[in-house]
């Protein structure tokens, strides 16, 4: 009789990744490869700093960073638009590092990286407590959705870090603050508001996340701003501003907050260094929607009642101009270079566009009905109507000329108008997609989101939200980005342990490397990964010989072991072993008792057929069933 190889391995694995600790980690992690009149600096470094240096593992939050220069002259190789992808290696099977990459450019389900370093994101914000996150540039096996991020509430609003490594998405139903880590795309963090939180905006350092907030049934109460430091996660403060519903915007120089009050007929202003409010600025009506133009250095309120927008100065917040518009205006958005201002007017289906420089209104466009969001992409301005599935396009270069005709280009938006039946929330149902002169529509009927790549007559995809109604959408560009000359790079949550190769790829100037990386196994996960495949017992087989006899009693002795504590387990009353052979013949349950030895059991048994035979080993009170890989291989002979 003799326990086989299996057992023994078994044993050895065992100790390696239970017992101690991995001693052998990777050095601090740094390559240079000189070629093609190029030279590649490729580190790869760990985003927290209690992490070990050079030792990386699965689940390790990383920042990959390639320094791309020409070797003759030393300088760096700015615009080079590098590639990359990391996945794991066949020792058996090894692939050649041009080839792979190649497989990589041609995509394929079955040449797909474990990592790839060159895509973006499509997060949508539901109607009920998810956040649906898709992959737009490759299905897995026909489904797109990468995962779904559940949250205590449904989301009104959310902004993203200027590095796109964390989400906050404000929940008015939970009165929280949700932070969303999109190296793994989890809810990892809360912040508890005193109401309802709503509109949400992050000041330009990043230090501080400011968020309106409304008292629920209690309208009259005075209600203001929330304020979070974004690193510790904690509420720093409440600011106190008014009554009524509150819109919000920051100053061109990050100096200070504008905060509305609609039922006091007020804007609050707040100094954010000092978190303090420094005055009220009466406009004698209900400030309905705010903007703030860098181009002027001026804040413009767009009052509800007498169709009026205040122009106030961003220094002295004195009211400079109010320039007058027609009845049913609710909302303005400048361009990003805030230059020109869109005031839409849904009552009258119509749009205007301010000069930021004369403070006038200096066009006008008829559009479909209840125009309702403004969007911009680096060309054009994209509107969206709530009575009409058409979405305007209005390109930016060619307006803002007193008395000229706007020129509007359409196209549709999905067969329902984009945010019919969804309700009220802050954040846009239009942006553009990175890397692109396209767009990403969400459609709340649908139940999709659309790709417009600009001059086509209409979309060119759709991603379906699988179920769910999306009020609106944000994209996530997780791609290599230059962030210096010369220097690229991106962020990456590590997935499973193994060997891995980074390979870069360069079109102009041609160039293609795969680097070797190792990825060590989480501990904790690995023990979990363990008991998922031994169960939650390590059994150990004692050797008493090499062949049994046919007939002849023999003895089998083991060993029981908390997977966990890796400690004997004694005392236990339902433990049963059965054999099988190939031709699946054999004893079934035998009873097993504890020897004098603690966490040891002995049985005796005979194997009744020449051959080869297989024992397994039994215990339902911890959760042990035969079909653990944790087998005895016998041999009974004549």
């Amino acid at each position: 009789m003799s326990f086989k190889i299996n057992q023994a391995c078994w044993k050895i694995v065992l100790c390696c990744l239970l017992c101690i600790q991995f001693s052998i980690a990777q050095e601090s992690y740094h390559k240079s490869v000189v070629k093609e009149g190029i030279k590649v600096d490729f580190s790869l470094s760990h985003l927290s700093e209690d992490k070990a240096v050079g030792e990386f593992r699965e689940g390790d939050h990383v920042l990959f960073r390639f320094k791309i220069s020409d070797t003759i002259s030393g300088k760096p190789l700015s615009g080079s638009f590098p590639a990359a992808w990391m996945d794991k290696t066949n020792k058996s099977r090894p692939v050649d590092c041009g080839r792979k990459i190649v497989s990589y450019i041609e995509g394929g389900l079955l040449s797909r990286p474990e990592l790839d370093l060159n895509v973006y994101y499509v997060l949508t914000l539901n109607d009920d407590n998810t956040i649906n996150v898709v992959d737009p540039l490759f299905s897995f096996g026909g489904s797109q959705l990468l995962t779904q991020i559940q949250i205590p509430g449904t989301g009104y609003d959310w902004v993203a870090k200027e590095d796109q490594t964390m989400v906050y998405v404000s929940m008015p139903d939970a009165n929280q603050v949700a932070f969303i880590n999109t190296s793994d795309m989890k809810n990892t963090y809360n912040v508890e508001i005193p109401g309802q939180p709503k509109d949400i905006v992050l000041q330009d350092d990043e230090q501080h996340l400011w968020v309106t907030y409304d008292i629920p049934g209690r309208f009259e109460t005075t209600s203001g701003v929330a304020v979070i430091d974004t690193d510790k996660k904690v509420l720093v403060k409440t600011i106190e501003t008014g009554t009524g519903k509150h819109d919000i915007v920051i100053g061109g120089t990050n100096e200070y907050l504008y905060v509305s009050n609609q039922s006091n007929g007020t804007i609050s202003i707040i100094d954010i260094q000092s978190l303090k409010k420094i005055k009220d600025i009466s406009i004698s009506d209900v400030p309905i929607s705010l903007a703030y133009s860098k181009k002027a250095n001026a804040l413009y309120a767009v009052h509800k009642t007498n169709a009026v927008i205040s122009v106030i100065d961003g220094k002295t917040h004195q009211v400079i101009e109010e320039i007058q518009a027609s009845p049913g205006i609710n909302n303005i958005v400048f361009t990003p270079d805030g230059r020109l201002g869109f005031v839409l007017n849904p009552k009258k289906h119509t749009i205007d566009i301010i000069d930021a420089a004369t403070n006038r209104i200096v066009q006008s466009a008829d559009v479909d009905e209840q125009p309702d969001e403004v969007s911009f992409s680096d060309e054009l301005a994209y509107v969206r109507h709530l009575g009409s599935e058409t979405v305007w396009m209005i390109p930016l270069d060619v307006i803002g000329t007193e008395g000229t005709e706007v020129p509007l280009i359409d196209f549709s938006g999905g067969q329902n108008p984009p945010a019919l039946g969804a309700a009220p929330n802050g954040a846009p149902g239009i942006v553009q997609a990175p890397g692109a002169n396209a767009v990403l529509i969400s459609n709340y009927l649908d139940k999709s989101i659309y790709y417009y790549s600009e001059g086509m007559a209409a979309p060119s995809g759709h991603f379906s939200t699988y179920g769910k109604r999306p009020k609106a959408v944000l994209a996530i560009d997780k791609s290599i980005e230059e962030v210096a000359p010369g220097t690229y790079e991106t962020t990456v949550q590590l997935r499973t342990p193994g060997d891995y190769e980074v390979s870069l790829f360069m079109d102009v100037p041609s160039f293609m490397e795969c680097f070797p990386v190792t990825v060590l196994p989480d501990e904790t996960k690995e023990k979990e990964r363990l008991k998922n495949v031994l169960g939650p017992l390590s059994i150990s087989y004692f050797p008493t010989g090499n062949y049994a006899k046919v007939d002849q009693e023999i003895s089998v002795t083991f060993e029981l072991l908390d997977l966990n504590t890796h400690t004997p387990v004694s005392s236990l009353k339902d433990v049963r072993i059965m054999t099988m052979n190939s031709a699946g013949r054999g004893h079934h349950a035998l009873i097993v008792e504890e020897s004098e030895t603690k966490g040891v059991y002995k049985a005796n048994l005979k194997l009744e057929e020449e051959g080869l035979h297989y024992l397994y080993v039994e215990c339902l009170s911890r959760g042990l069933t035969y079909n653990n890989p944790q087998f005895l291989s016998l041999y009974a002979y004549k």
